[in-house]
C-alpha cells in the first residue's frame, strides 16, 4: 500500500509514498476516502472534477484534501478512482469516479475535518514523492 496512518494526538496523519506527483495525490485522496468509508464498496457512476491551485506542492496537499472533504460532505459524493489530469507543484486538476453517498450501503464514517499545515511536509527524492499530513478529526 502506498499510503500509512498515524496517531497524533486527537488527529490522524498520512504517510503517502508515489513515483511522481499525480500519483502523490491520488493515493492522498484515496487514503482519505479510507478514512471516511469503504472505497470497495464504491461504484463508478459518476465524475466529478476537481482541481486547485496553491503556492507550493504542500500548501497544493491541503487544498487538495479539503476540496475532497468539501466533496464528501457538501455534495454527498464517494469516489473509488482518482484520475489526475494535470499536476505540478502549484496545481492539481483531477476527476474523482464514484457515485452519491448511500448511507446503507457505504457505512459512512465521516469524522475528518480538516488537513493541516501541521508538521505537514511533501518532498520529492530518489524514489519519487513523500508526503506526510496530519488530518483534523
Amino acid at each position: 500500500m502506498p499510503w500509512e496512518t498515524f496517531e497524533h494526538q486527537a488527529d490522524v496523519g498520512l504517510l503517502i509514498d508515489a513515483p511522481d506527483g499525480a500519483s502523490l495525490f491520488a493515493e492522498a485522496g484515496l487514503a482519505l476516502l479510507s478514512l471516511l468509508c469503504d472505497p470497495r464498496d464504491v461504484r463508478e457512476r459518476e465524475r466529478y472534477g476537481v482541481s486547485v491551485t496553491a503556492g507550493d506542492a504542500g500548501e497544493l496537499l491541503v487544498a487538495w484534501l479539503n476540496e475532497l472533504l468539501f466533496v464528501f460532505e457538501g455534495q454527498g459524493l464517494v469516489w473509488r478512482r482518482i484520475e489526475i489530469g494535470a499536476w505540478s507543484p502549484a496545481a492539481c486538476r483531477g476527476t474523482l469516479h464514484g457515485e452519491r453517498a448511500d448511507r446503507e450501503r457505504h457505512a459512512l464514517a465521516g469524522g475528518v475535518k480538516a488537513a493541516t499545515y501541521h508538521r505537514l511536509s511533501v518532498t520529492r527524492n530518489a524514489g519519487g514523492w513523500h508526503a506526510r499530513v496530519i488530518l483534523d478529526v
